[in-house]
């Protein structure tokens, strides 16, 4: 029975003022730690708004994003355009190696065995593209990519020589009409 009573006065002692319908209520107070983490939560957000926003001394995430995507970009030179002069490279080894790397890249997955395009990538065979047609021009979309459609860059993956004798490969496909040829897309190239 002693026991009994100890709980009933530690009851009635947390025991509140308030009675609806015959229910007590009482008082628990939380645990100290949980409220250290409540006030230390309060003092963070107070230090975080003065130092983003009344301070105004760091960037919002817009132009956080802006900064470090500069940095990537600045670090791993993306979107760069070739500066050295490109040339067309027509002798038949060129246009083979180009043609052994065009395979080993498997850049038929997405522009096929020939060239043809497919579901995925442009006919390469036409007189018709979509990003210039000049080696400048299909270099730097090898080299640095069109993320917007899918195509990945390869800078990371063939050196500026092989880039070269794909382009060269790939420009020398440029009206060889292959069968299941993809519906021409981009501008006509002269």
């Amino acid at each position: 029975m002693a026991t009994k009573n100890k709980s009933n006065d530690l009851h009635d002692e947390n025991l509140m003022d308030h009675d609806y319908d015959g229910i007590g209520e009482l008082d628990n107070p939380p645990p100290l730690w949980i409220m250290a983490m409540f006030y230390i939560t309060i003092g963070f957000s107070i230090l975080y708004g003065a130092y983003y926003f009344w301070l105004k001394q760091g960037d919002h995430q817009d132009a956080e994003y802006a900064k470090r995507s500069e940095k990537h970009d600045e670090k791993f030179k993306l979107n760069q355009p070739s500066t050295g002069e490109v040339v067309l490279l027509t002798d038949a080894a060129s246009i083979d190696e180009g043609k052994t790397i065009y395979k080993e890249m498997n850049c038929f997955a997405c522009h096929g065995m020939n060239g043809e395009g497919n579901a995925i990538g442009p006919n390469l065979a036409d007189e018709f593209w979509l990003h210039g047609c000049k080696i400048q021009d299909v270099v730097n979309v090898i080299k640095n990519g069109v993320p917007a459609k899918g195509m990945t860059p390869f800078k990371a993956q063939l050196s500026d020589d092989k880039i070269q004798k794909v382009s060269s490969y790939i420009l020398s496909l440029k009206g060889s009409n292959p069968a299941n040829a993809k519906a021409a897309q981009g501008e006509k190239c002269n």
